[in-house]
């Protein structure tokens, strides 16, 4: 399931909605969980719990929006001073306040807040604000940084892939340039993929898996029957969604680095299955155990460890992903909780 972005509901235009809807809530609940005395009903039992509600909607703005932001500045003296002030205005102006609010209705039978003890509501609900707003704004700064993180590994991300075909079509291009059209072709696609459609923090499993057999196919292309290559996918994806451009960089690497002892079938294998929500992921591709791969330092092993990052970041406890190679093969399993 596409995740919904939580943080919409307390930044930016919606926030004020919100905020309303959080009040109306607190409104209703005072209404249907308190008891009131018989006497209180109609536009005498609305003056009182709108006036309940400020007691404790005025505190909880007046202490984030005037006082907490000198003690997020590390001004502890001068916040301290100015709450105690706040304490002092609020618990002996507040009741003026409310009793005003009360004049608009036109009932009988006020309260009158001079008589009740608002002390307690004014120093609770301050420091309750306090707490729950910096618990939010901790969790929204978490999740932008984790976001901005992962917009820069992508960032790294599609040069890279880019790069690499690039390569495979200028070493191409010097032995069989007749292939070309088609390659340009399916790496237009990619790249259009690439650009327009992963710029979402989740995509369809579909797009994704098209994605990943436009890239297949184009190996396809350029090994010609150079390799034994096999795609299989069994399951439904629809209304399955996942993280773009995660799976790719296994799959590239299959082809990257494959290879085959003298006599054998060079093979690469890629399996999709998705069941109750979970996606499992099989790659296997033959290697030679004789060939040693030379990795240049300064450019290599971008991928893996971008991938791992970005599993890290955006399924944590919810993957579990396994490698292992043999003298014949090397293999990747992975397992992504989508729900």
């Amino acid at each position: 399931m596409k995740q919904f972005d939580w943080t919409q509901l307390f930044t930016g235009p919606y926030k004020v909605y919100t905020q309303l809807v959080f009040w109306v809530i607190v409104f209703i609940l005072y209404i249907v969980l308190k008891e009131y005395p018989n006497r209180m009903t109609g536009a005498t039992l609305i003056c009182l719990v709108l006036q309940e509600t400020l007691e404790l909607a005025i505190p909880s703005y007046s202490q984030n929006l005037f006082i907490l932001p000198f003690f997020k500045r590390r001004q502890w003296l001068l916040g301290s001073l100015l709450y105690l002030v706040q304490l002092v205005v609020l618990i002996y102006g507040l009741p003026y306040l409310l009793n005003t609010i009360g004049l608009i209705f036109p009932i009988r039978d006020k309260v009158n807040w001079h008589n009740e003890h608002i002390a307690f509501s004014v120093v609770a609900f301050t420091i309750i604000a306090s707490i729950f707003k910096m618990g939010l704004d901790k969790l929204i700064l978490d999740k932008q940084r984790k976001e901005n993180e992962l917009r820069h590994l992508k960032a790294q991300l599609n040069p890279h892939f880019l790069f690499n075909t690039l390569n495979n079509l200028y070493g191409l291009s010097v032995a069989e340039s007749k292939k070309l059209p088609g390659l340009m072709l399916k790496l237009s696609e990619l790249l259009r993929y690439s650009l327009y459609d992963t710029n979402q923090n989740y995509v369809a499993v579909q797009k994704e898996l098209d994605y990943i057999s436009n890239y297949i196919e184009l190996e396809r292309i350029r090994l010609s029957d150079k390799a034994d290559i096999k795609l299989d996918i069994i399951g439904d994806f629809t209304d399955q969604y996942i993280a773009p451009l995660l799976l790719i960089i296994f799959v590239e690497n299959c082809f990257k680095h494959f290879s085959a002892a003298k006599g054998q079938q060079a093979f690469v294998h890629i399996f999709f299955k998705i069941r109750e929500n979970r996606l499992h992921f099989h790659v296997k591709n033959s290697i030679d155990e004789n060939y040693i791969l030379v990795q240049n330092k300064s450019k290599g092993g971008l991928g893996l460890g971008n991938v791992k990052q970005r599993l890290d970041l955006i399924y944590p406890q919810q993957y579990t992903l396994k490698t292992a190679k043999e003298n014949a093969y090397y293999e990747v399993n992975l397992e992504i909780d989508l729900s």
